[in-house]
């Protein structure tokens, strides 16, 4: 026993020269084979992020920062055996950079591996350092609006639209923050009927309606709940009237006409159903002075009664008014006396003319198509005879005076001034004209006196003479001689009667 464990010993320790020589071989040989079947290498990831830390460092000192654009990421190299990186991936390669440790405008780059830490040879950014953007820090609020997109089914339009918040607040760089002109959320109504609830992003946009970045932002709210009207619409129609008056010798026809004549309005259901139309006010459109058609565009949005809105807001709710004005035209109508009520007449006096058988020339003036209307044998008046002078004895003289003539005409048109004489005699006791005792009685009936100034004596003539106008106040007998001799010997024939 003793012999053979000598034995193995000295063979163990025979030539142990040749065995140590061996032995490196052999290892020589084992790092061969490993560094051909599992070598060191290097393997690159790019486009890594750089994460921030420590950023309220910066907020607390009254600035905003950002990373320049080009050192917000990073290629990483990392030194190891094959079969180490073979199991690393993108998501394993970490790259921060710690905001206490800013130089100026540089922070170094620090990058790690999150698996084989204690396998890993080495591990290094591209660059060393990453570039920082400091600046004032900001902060703002705004109302948020909502904005509908999409196709409503005919006969609808949307309503009022509301959030839960109202306002969302934002706090960031200077410049980022003053980018910002205002935040929406996004509604598509397309194919809606009835009311929309639902919650949306908050979006916020530049001055020309671009998405501004919020990355770099602290934004109060991302989200928030809309509710959004959809009512019924229907069509009105628009009346106009006018204020004013045209210039001498034109006249407004009455008619106003709207372009568009018909608006569509929209509202909640038993408001809109009780409008059915829109009357503007006469001192939108004002004719004053006018010589034609005078035309004015209005704006009827504000002409609408609470809770009702025009469907379409963007078109501006223009309507054009326009009042017509025509000239005035002059026609002559010949109107009997007997159309005439005369007033002014004292009780005792009566009117010597057939008043059938005479007419009085009136001058009237307005619109071609009221005045065409009118017929001298059917309009009516008043001749005035309250302006006829009194005698000393504070009655009227008996003659041919002219009185006032004042035709009843429809709206718009008027008259000249117009008078026409009658013959004023005094009543018999038994209610008859005192025939033959009375200056003037020489006018037979029927025939054709011709106007003069109200209270005017006219001339008396012979039967079927025409009886011309004298002076205001005259009484005129006779012309000549002939006419003054048969009133004297009238007259002293009265007198004699009476003694």
């Amino acid at each position: 026993m003793i012999n053979t464990v000598a034995g193995v010993i000295k063979k163990l320790t025979g030539n142990i020269g040749l065995k140590l020589v061996s032995l490196v071989l052999a290892f020589l040989l084992w790092l061969f084979v490993v560094s051909i079947e599992n070598p060191v290498m290097n393997l690159s990831f790019s486009s890594i992020p750089i994460t921030i830390e420590n950023g309220d460092v910066m907020e607390k000192q009254g600035h905003a920062f950002e990373l320049n654009d080009s050192s917000r990421t990073v290629t990483v190299t990392v030194k190891a055996e094959r079969s180490v990186l073979s199991e690393l991936s993108r998501d394993n390669i970490k790259a921060s950079v710690d905001m206490t440790n800013l130089d100026g405008n540089k922070v170094p780059i620090e990058v790690k591996s999150t698996r084989y830490s204690d396998r890993i040879q080495s591990i290094s950014p591209s660059k060393e350092f990453a570039n920082v953007i400091i600046e004032d820090l900001a902060s703002a609020q705004f109302k948020i609006q909502v904005e509908t997109s999409g196709n409503l089914p005919e006969g609808y339009a949307v309503g009022t639209a509301s959030v839960q918040n109202n306002v969302v607040r934002v706090k960031g760089p200077e410049s980022v923050v003053s980018s910002i002109a205002g935040a929406v959320v996004r509604v598509n109504v397309s194919g809606m009927t009835s009311e929309i609830h639902t919650v949306l992003p908050i979006l916020l946009l530049d001055e020309d309606g671009h998405d501004v970045d919020t990355s770099a932002l602290e934004v109060s709210l991302d989200q928030v709940s809309v509710s959004v009207d959809i009512w019924k619409t229907q069509e009105i129609p628009v009346y106009g009237s006018y204020s004013g008056t045209a210039a001498g010798g034109y006249e407004a026809t009455g008619v106003v006409t709207a372009e568009p004549a018909v608006i569509s309005v929209t509202g909640e259901g038993s408001t809109l159903s009780s409008f059915t139309s829109l009357s503007l006010p006469a001192e939108v459109l004002d004719i004053s002075n006018a010589t034609g058609d005078v035309s004015i565009e209005v704006n009827v949005a504000g002409y609408l009664p609470k809770g009702i809105y025009l469907e379409s807001p963007g078109d501006g709710g223009i309507v054009k008014l326009t009042a017509e004005v025509q000239e005035t035209v002059p026609v002559v109508l010949q109107v009997p006396y007997s159309n005439l009520a005369i007033t002014g007449l004292p009780e005792n006096m009566t009117i010597g003319n057939d008043l059938n058988a005479s007419v009085v020339a009136v001058t009237v003036r307005g619109l071609s198509a009221r005045v065409a209307a009118l017929d001298g044998n059917t309009v009516t008046g008043v001749l005035d005879l309250s302006q006829v002078p009194l005698n000393e004895t504070g009655s009227i003289t008996p003659g041919s005076y002219a009185g006032e003539v004042t035709l009843s005409l429809p709206e718009g048109v008027t008259q000249d001034s117009a008078v026409a004489h009658v013959l004023i005699q005094v009543k018999g006791e038994n209610g008859e004209e005192a025939a033959g005792d009375q200056p003037g009685n020489e006018a037979a009936a029927g025939e054709n006196i011709e106007a003069g100034e109200p209270g005017e004596p006219a001339e008396s003539g012979e039967p079927g003479e025409n009886i011309e106008a004298g002076e205001p106040g005259e009484n005129n007998s006779g012309r000549n001689g002939e006419h003054e001799e048969n009133n004297d010997r009238e007259k002293a024939a009265g007198q004699n009667d009476e003694q």
